[in-house]
């Protein structure tokens, strides 16, 4: 058996996992190989430690201590889930709530006469103190050229 192979079978053989023939192929290679009974024996000590020591014994409060721990994190838990547990039925009906107002403000901005829309489209533009106010009134349509008249028009007053 190699010594790679047998290295292998030594943590198996530790964990307890070996069938009893695999315990003797070990057997025979630990008897013939130094360094893999070395090994073994370095890999076996501290299980061998744990069986002859006693376990620790725990502190008198250690166990307060933990339950006081337990009920304080359980009394967090539940605040946050009532959080949680609220947000996932607010955030729809808030989210539900918000579309509705943006549908109701989009159909009021869509919903501007024509005429307002020119009045608005000329104060963008046009100052209510110029003298070709009237020129916009005056067209049936607002049309690129009148546009870039009157702005034209406009820096002309302000250069003057």
């Amino acid at each position: 058996m190699e010594c790679g192979f047998a290295r292998e079978r030594i943590e198996r053989r530790i964990d307890r996992e070996l069938t009893s023939a695999e315990n003797a192929e070990l057997d025979v290679h630990l008897s013939e190989c130094p360094t893999c009974l070395r090994e073994m024996g370095i890999l076996s000590l501290p299980g061998r430690i744990a069986r002859v020591s006693p376990p620790p014994a725990a502190s008198p409060f250690f166990l307060q201590k933990v339950r006081l721990r337990i009920e304080e994190e359980a009394r967090t838990a539940a605040s946050w889930q009532f959080i949680f547990g609220t947000a996932r039925k607010v955030v729809p009906a808030l989210a539900g709530v918000t579309l509705a107002l943006l549908s109701v403000f989009a159909y009021l901005q869509m919903s501007v006469t024509e005429s307002e829309f020119y009045r608005l489209y000329e104060r963008a533009f046009v100052s209510h103190y110029q003298p070709h106010r009237a020129l916009l009134f005056e067209q049936e349509r607002i049309t690129h050229e009148t546009v870039l008249s009157a702005i034209a028009e406009r820096e002309a007053a302000v250069v003057r």
